[in-house]
């Protein structure tokens, strides 16, 4: 159990995600709903935008049948302490046997619920410092793929390079050379660039991949795998400036007119806005070599002095 636990924290999703799976699994294993509490985790994942694998793993492990015989009476206490002796939550007309047991439902319920608020916040506290904790200390055997998507002319071969050069024994991998014909339909170059993209990540030595490229969600799991067969951490961090400066002649790049009506399309698909990003940057008015900087500061990195 602990060993699938580890391979749960160890998954590519970001530690924000999973903390916030750990607190919807939490929650939910507080409430006394008999049978459900897998649907109250996996709801509450998805309103909290947490890890359902995660949720559902936590859940099960505080809410099984064996914990609920202490967490049920448990309950009933603190519910009684708070309604008021008077207090009906409740239907006050039924079956004989339903009003029979209503009283002890009232404060269960109400017990359970402040319970799952607690224990809720405490989880997603806990698991958000310690994962945090664990992202910040990278160790030398730890190769990291540093992913950098965005638009087209967002800047991510010109921060890529600048990024490349402040890590340690780090190597810089630019997408859009691939290798292959401009005559090829977008989607054929685009599936060449990953391919090369994955077998860069198989194979490479570096202890620091940095690669420029577009990301959408099929192609992040592609690299989630890649990074996973190796044994390495995916961080993708989306470059964002506004459309208006995207679509400027920056660094002395000249757009096509192809370029000028693909970047407002990438806009629209999402790729200045990744929900798999750690961190959505904005470089618009920094050197390429400034933005770096930030970027190495707001992740955390093992820069060159």
């Amino acid at each position: 159990m602990r060993a699938r636990w580890a391979t749960l924290l160890e998954s590519p999703e970001d530690a924000a995600r999973i903390a916030r799976g750990v607190a919807a699994g939490g929650a939910a294993a507080m409430l006394p709903a008999f049978g459900l509490h897998l649907i109250f985790a996996a709801a509450f994942a998805g309103v909290m935008g947490g890890s359902l694998p995660v949720a559902a793993a936590v859940c099960i492990a505080l809410g099984n049948p064996l914990t609920h015989a202490l967490l049920l009476p448990a309950e009933f206490a603190l519910g009684r302490l708070l309604l008021p002796p008077r207090l009906e939550i409740l239907p006050t007309h039924g079956p004989a046997w339903l009003l029979a047991g209503l009283p002890a439902a009232e404060e269960t319920l109400v017990g359970g619920i402040l319970l799952a608020l607690l224990v809720g916040g405490l989880s997603w506290y806990l698991a958000h410092r310690s994962l945090r904790r664990r992202e910040a200390k990278f160790t030398l055997h730890e190769p990291v793929v540093l992913y950098l998507n965005g638009p087209i002319n967002s800047g991510k071969s010109s921060i890529g390079r600048a990024l490349a050069a402040l890590l340690p024994g780090a190597v810089f991998l630019e997408g859009d050379d691939h290798g292959l014909p401009a005559s090829l339909p977008r989607e054929k170059r685009w599936a060449g660039a990953l391919q090369r993209i994955a077998t860069a990540i198989a194979t490479s030595k570096a202890h620091w991949l940095v690669v420029a490229y577009p990301l959408d969600e099929a192609a992040y799991r592609t690299l989630c795998a890649a990074c996973a067969a190796r044994g390495a951490r995916l961080r993708v961090v989306t470059l964002a400036p506004p459309l208006e400066v995207a679509l400027t002649e920056r660094g002395g790049r000249a757009l096509s007119e192809a370029e000028r009506r693909r970047i407002p399309e990438m806009y629209a698909e999402g790729y200045a806005d990744r929900p798999f990003s750690e961190q959505l940057f904005d470089p618009s008015g920094q050197t390429p070599a400034e933005s770096a900087r930030k970027l190495a500061e707001l992740l955390e990195l093992p820069v060159r002095p």
